[in-house]
């Protein structure tokens, strides 16, 4: 993989020599910020608010334990205190496996999200190479430098939701 790298960016030196038009495009962050994204986020998060309710209560039971503890750790029984110690281990395991299923739900649906959009965002794409007529377009994490006016992800944002 190292040695693709190396291999592409000598040859985009070596292109860039004979006056090549190159661009820098960020599709998944396009994909993100696009209208229809943020839509889809927004049904989403509709239809997980029981979950992201829970988590947030949790969060703010798990805060409160914490501060009962900082605030009056010095003066509670030691029963007291492992009784607040094991709520919180209990209500911090709660936490982590809503969190961690809340995670998995939305990496699925930005996948599904970005399947999805995939066809469109080609088809914008190739529309931007052939107005701009760019030689090479690459994805930023291929670049180490790229100059102003090189990254062409806002352009294909604005492609995207144009249609």
């Amino acid at each position: 993989m190292r040695f693709l790298q190396i291999a592409l960016l000598a040859m985009t030196a070596s292109f860039a020599q004979a006056e090549m038009k190159i661009a820098v495009v960020d599709m998944q962050r396009a994909v993100l910020a696009s209208d229809e994204a943020k839509v889809a986020v927004e049904k989403f998060r509709a239809a997980k608010q029981s979950d992201i309710d829970t988590i947030t209560k949790l969060e703010t039971e798990l805060k409160g334990i914490q501060d009962k503890i900082a605030k009056d750790g010095e003066v509670m029984s030691d029963e007291e205190r492992r009784k607040l110690k094991n709520s919180f281990e209990e209500k911090a395991t709660t936490y982590k496996f809503h969190r961690q299923n809340m995670q998995k739900a939305e990496q699925q649906e930005l996948q599904l999200l970005a399947q999805a959009m995939e066809p469109k965002m080609q088809t914008a794409l190739k529309a931007i190479i052939d107005e701009k007529k760019y030689d090479l377009v690459v994805r930023p994490e291929m670049v180490i430098y790229n100059g102003p006016g090189t990254d062409i992800t806002k352009l294909l944002l604005e492609k995207l939701n144009a249609k």
